[in-house]
């Protein structure tokens, strides 16, 4: 099948891209966030609703209702599962129907009637669901390492909510040269190690690598005394996952002379979960093998510090300013105002290899699902330990 950039960020029913996500596991929740009350969670254009019954059961089944489409986001939870408020059709987390009050011979009834439903598994604090072709036999959930416990500890973000295309953040971790641009006058270059190795007038070289789950950029500079190469990496796992390895060293602030000395204790996974072609959320895993145990204190204190400051104009309406100095709301500003992929114009040049790398990459995903094919990474290996590890280097490597 011929796939086209226009095809990546598609997400919905039936479009090839949203066709190609539907064959992982994607994160839909927060373990913190699901309360005793339905959820309403939109995934890849299919409008659903989150909950936990009384038993403890999760389940993700359609938001409206088989019977005549009311909203089940303000249905009943209870043991067996969660009850619609207009006529009280009772559905489990599997979207089995168990009870129709309204009908005289509701059981019969019931055995005709299957909602909408889709397995969901918890690891680590997220909620993954599966919502490919064979919902009796999904592929493996993998063991991503910041999600199992191996000596560390954890902090899952509050989740993020953008109105823009999932694929417009994606696609920025290929293109490392921004960070030095962009950021360069934020928490990138806001330190001794940064305004080093980041320097817009001495930047690192790049190149992207191809590898298993997807592919990474790693970017490199000499050592000031000569002695080994810096090394920063960030990974990009397919389908949507981020995973940055120097959060540690950019916003926590850490003493750079532990970079050279030891390298980064931290993972940053971001998973991203398109809502449809036009939002996303972005559900964050932290994990910290290093010696602080407060180290998740110390880095909310130290993005605390990362507010931009309000020089506006008196005239200045432009709504997303002010934007400079917070490296999020720098994303936001310019993921948020591109259009999608395929429908804006591009000049690419060699700075923008690791994004047309990416690109293709995905494109032949996507074609190989359209083709019955298994798309790359859909099975990931663990390593000696069992974890699911997307490289992200950051330290001294010594000279070849």
């Amino acid at each position: 099948m011929s796939i086209t950039n226009a095809d990546i960020p598609r997400v919905g029913p039936g479009t090839p891209g949203g066709e190609w996500l539907r064959r992982y596991w994607m994160a839909v929740g927060a373990i913190d966030e699901l309360y005793d009350i339905p959820q309403a969670v939109k995934v890849l254009g299919e409008e659903l609703v989150l909950f936990r019954d009384g038993e403890g059961r999760i389940g993700l089944i359609g938001e409206h209702c088989a019977h005549r489409g009311a909203s089940l986001e303000y249905g009943d939870i209870e043991n067996a599962g969660i009850r619609c408020p207009y006529h009280g059709w009772l559905f489990d987390v599997n979207g089995k129907c168990l009870e129709q009050p309204s009908e005289v011979n509701g059981k019969s009834f019931c055995a005709k009637v299957r909602h909408v439903s889709y397995p969901v598994r918890e690891l680590g604090g997220l909620i993954f669901a599966y919502m490919g072709p064979d919902q009796d036999n999904p592929p493996p959930l993998p063991n991503y390492s910041p999600l199992i416990d191996h000596g560390g500890i954890r902090q899952i973000e509050p989740t993020r909510h953008f109105d823009y295309n999932w694929f417009n953040f994606y696609e920025n971790s290929a293109d490392p040269v921004h960070v030095w641009i962009l950021h360069g006058t934020s928490a990138y270059g806001d330190q001794t190690w940064g305004d080093r190795f980041f320097s817009a007038d001495d930047p690192p070289s790049f190149e992207p690598v191809e590898t298993p789950y997807g592919m990474k950029i790693v970017m490199s500079k000499p050592a000031v005394d000569g002695d080994g190469i810096v090394v920063d990496e960030m990974s990009l796992g397919f389908p949507s996952i981020l995973q940055v390895g120097d959060t540690e060293f950019v916003h926590g602030k850490e003493d750079p002379q532990k970079l050279v000395n030891k390298g980064s204790d931290f993972e940053h996974f971001m998973f991203l979960t398109p809502n449809d072609d036009d939002n996303f959320m972005m559900f964050t895993v932290d994990y910290y093998t290093g010696p602080d145990d407060n180290f998740f204190q110390h880095l909310k204190e130290m993005r605390k510090r990362e507010i931009p400051e309000d020089d506006r104009k008196p005239y200045d309406k432009r709504p997303l300013m002010p934007f400079r100095g917070n490296v999020r709301a720098e994303d936001i500003v310019t993921q948020g105002t591109q259009k999608l992929l395929g429908e804006r114009r591009e000049h690419l040049g060699t700075s923008d290899r690791g994004v047309i790398m990416l690109r293709k990459m995905v494109r032949n995903a996507i074609s190989d699902t359209a083709d019955g094919k298994e798309p790359k990474a859909m099975v990931l290996e663990e390593n000696a330990e069992g974890l699911v590890k997307l490289d992200s280097f950051v330290g001294v490597r010594p000279n070849i």
